[in-house]
C-alpha cells in the first residue's frame, strides 16, 4: 500500500514483515506485523525499512527538528507496547 511521496524522491509503501528487503536488519522487537519501506522513484528501490513503530518515533523527531508539534506518534507507540 503506497502511503505517500516526498519531493526528495521517495514514496513510502507499507507492506507485510514477510516482504522485507532486510528483516534481518530491522529494530524491531516488538513483532510489528507490517513495515513501512521508503522507495527511490528514481530507482524503484528499497532504500530504507523500519517497523511502524520505528516510523512512528522517526516521524515525530522530524516533526519536532522542523518545529511542530505532534501527538499521534506517541500515541502509536502506546498502543503497540
Amino acid at each position: 500500500m503506497t502511503l505517500g511521496g516526498f519531493k526528495s524522491g521517495f514514496h513510502a509503501q507499507k507492506v507485510p514483515r514477510s516482504e522485507a528487503k532486510w528483516e534481518q536488519f530491522l529494530i524491531c522487537n516488538h513483532d510489528c506485523p507490517d513495515i513501512i519501506q521508503l522507495v527511490s522513484h528514481v530507482s524503484g528501490e528499497v532504500e530504507f525499512e523500519l517497523c511502524s513503530i520505528e516510523a512512528a518515533r522517526m516521524g515525530q523527531v522530524l516533526l519536532e527538528a522542523a518545529g511542530v508539534a505532534c501527538d499521534n506518534a506517541s500515541r502509536t507507540e502506546e498502543k503497540h507496547t
